[in-house]
């Protein structure tokens, strides 16, 4: 046969023997794809045909289609190709496998268009070859890109759905509107939840793994830059949820009944937050029976504010660079005039001076029990517990 005479008749040449040879070419791809890709492995022969393969076709024919009429190939609507990332994902293929298929792809049909060049055309392929790549590359990535903004769409609406459960429960004021959650959404409810709060740069990317790493009839929502997750009462330790969040800050209550009780102690361990966070716990894993002093804040805003008002504001006045509740705090945390001499680097006389100076200025001495008691909890009210 004589090859023909122009590189542009010899590349429509080519293109025409691949778009005739499709039809062969495909099954052997549908292998393949079953032989290396394990996702691909479980479809049906019907989802092969009508979901891959199909896509194969016309992600094939698209180019080659153009390149036999002698058409700009740069100029292929991609849109079918989006349109097959979304249903990917549909179908529970992940971005990975699906973007190995189109590589397989791409290697099956350049081997064919090899297999197509006939003598004297050979210098063709290198031009072939560049416009293939090009048009692999933005297939992929139109594939990838719908793929992607399907991902992203799904993600919303789940998360969307997990913090209106969480809602819907914590609003919750009786069985009879708990049931009711349980009907709306189509799920089973726990008779009790542990509510716990984790907090962390990536808790919020998180929920998914959390929530497959938790029981089965778990909850999480979002709590403004925070995740509350619900946990079942059946023992399952917070903790490994802290760690699978890597959550930075991790707090939890009392296992209670959805509805009221669980609305209220969820409200309680938002507020031992804030304390806590005042005191200075920026990482960690506190329960119920931990941090007690802020728990004891937290349940009385009128007690934390007494504090304020009758020993935090007198003494604040009078020690405007705060060396007087620098001392304090480092003497009630180890109730040693030496020791605390020590930690500052100042003389024993220096200490004595200062906290004679807090008990004239509060009417409280921080060396009599229970006068260093009231002032530990005013400390813990400003933000910083003895330790």
């Amino acid at each position: 046969m004589t090859a023909p005479t122009s590189g542009e008749d010899a590349t429509r040449a080519i293109a025409r023997r691949v778009l005739d040879a499709i039809d062969d070419r495909l099954p052997r791809m549908g292998v393949i794809y079953q032989q290396e890709i394990a996702e691909y492995a479980r479809l049906t022969p019907e989802q092969l045909e009508r979901e891959v393969l199909r896509t194969s076709r016309r992600f094939i024919e698209e180019y080659f289609g153009r390149v036999s009429a002698g058409r700009d190939a740069s100029k292929v609507d991609l849109s079918d190709l989006a349109r097959a990332g979304r249903r990917r994902l549909e179908m529970g293929i992940s971005l990975d496998s699906a973007l190995h298929a189109f590589r397989l792809a791409g290697r099956e049909t350049w081997q064919a268009v090899v297999g197509a060049v006939e003598p004297g055309e050979e210098g063709t392929l290198a031009q072939l070859a560049a416009g293939w790549i090009d048009y692999l590359d933005r297939a992929s990535s139109s594939f990838a890109e719908g793929y992607l903004t399907a991902s992203h769409e799904h993600l919303r609406r789940l998360d969307a759905r997990r913090s209106a459960i969480v809602d819907a429960l914590l609003e919750a004021g009786d069985w009879g509107e708990v049931a009711a959650v349980s009907a709306r959404f189509a799920i089973q409810l726990a008779p009790r939840y542990r509510p716990v709060l984790l907090i962390g740069p990536d808790v919020l990317v998180r929920i998914d793994l959390l929530l497959q790493h938790a029981p089965t009839d778990a909850l999480a929502g979002r709590r403004g830059d925070k995740v509350l997750a619900l946990l079942p009462d059946d023992g399952s330790d917070p903790r490994l949820l802290a760690k699978t969040a890597q959550a930075r800050l991790t707090l939890w209550g009392r296992a209670v009944a959805p509805g009221p009780e669980l609305r209220a102690e969820v409200r309680h361990v938002e507020s031992v937050l804030v304390s806590a966070a005042r005191a200075g716990h920026e990482e960690g894993a506190f329960g119920p029976d931990d941090l007690l002093l802020e728990q004891l804040l937290a349940g009385s805003a009128r007690v934390a504010s007494a504090l304020h008002v009758r020993i935090l504001d007198p003494l604040v006045a009078q020690d405007p660079d705060g060396i007087f509740l620098t001392t304090l705090h480092t003497y009630l945390g180890c109730g040693s005039v030496p020791e605390t001499a020590t930690h500052e680097v100042i003389h024993p006389n220096t200490v004595a001076y200062r906290l004679r100076r807090v008990r004239e200025l509060t009417g409280l001495d921080p060396r009599t029990p229970t006068d260093a008691t009231l002032l530990v909890l005013a400390l813990t009210a400003r933000g910083g517990t003895p330790r």
